[in-house]
This record gives structure tokens, C-alpha cells and sequence, in this order.
């Protein structure tokens, strides 16, 4: 009898043993489906801060094209209104000439 109890404490060991890795085992497992969570949920947030980075910069991005439009377009505005203020520079020095003839 002696020997059976002995064999029975043994496995009575081992499957307190066993219980207590498992356990650990499913704590770690645990552990890291919750460590997973946090990153996926992370993930998600960084994710969402790129979309709406790159959704700024799109309409950036338009809005400086619309500005260098309507820069072009004053440009040549400016340009216009120089060659108009030359011209008419050029008419007022040939009417000055003219009356300093006559």
C-alpha cells in the first residue's frame, strides 16, 4: 500500500504541476491576446491619424494650387497693366515732343 499511496502523491504532483503550467500558460496567453488588442487598437488610431494627415494634405495641396493659379493670373494682370502704363508712357513723351516742335 505503501507504494500506491507513493505513486499517488507522484501523480497528485505531477497534475498539480500540470494545472499550474497550464494556468501560467493561459495567463500568458491572456497577457498577450490583451498586448494584441492594445496594438491593434493602436494600429487603428495610427491609421486613422494618417488618413486624416493625408486628407489635410490633399486639400493643401489644392489650396496652393488654386493660389499659384490666381498668382499666374495677377502676374499676368500686373504685366498687362505694365505693358498698358508703358505704352501710354510712350504716347504722353510723343505728344510732349510734338507741342515742343510746334
Amino acid at each position: 500500500m505503501s507504494q500506491t499511496l507513493k505513486t499517488l502523491l507522484k501523480l497528485s504532483a505531477a497534475a498539480v504541476s500540470l494545472s499550474f503550467v497550464v494556468g501560467c500558460a493561459t495567463q500568458a496567453s491572456s497577457d498577450m491576446q490583451a498586448q494584441l488588442e492594445e496594438t491593434t487598437r493602436l494600429a487603428e488610431q495610427a491609421n486613422n491619424r494618417a488618413q486624416q494627415a493625408d486628407q489635410k494634405a490633399d486639400t493643401a495641396l489644392s489650396r496652393s494650387s488654386n493660389a499659384m493659379d490666381m498668382a499666374e493670373e495677377a502676374e499676368a494682370l500686373a504685366r498687362s497693366a505694365q505693358q498698358t502704363a508703358d505704352q501710354n508712357s510712350e504716347k504722353i513723351d510723343r505728344m510732349f515732343e510734338r507741342s515742343m516742335y510746334k
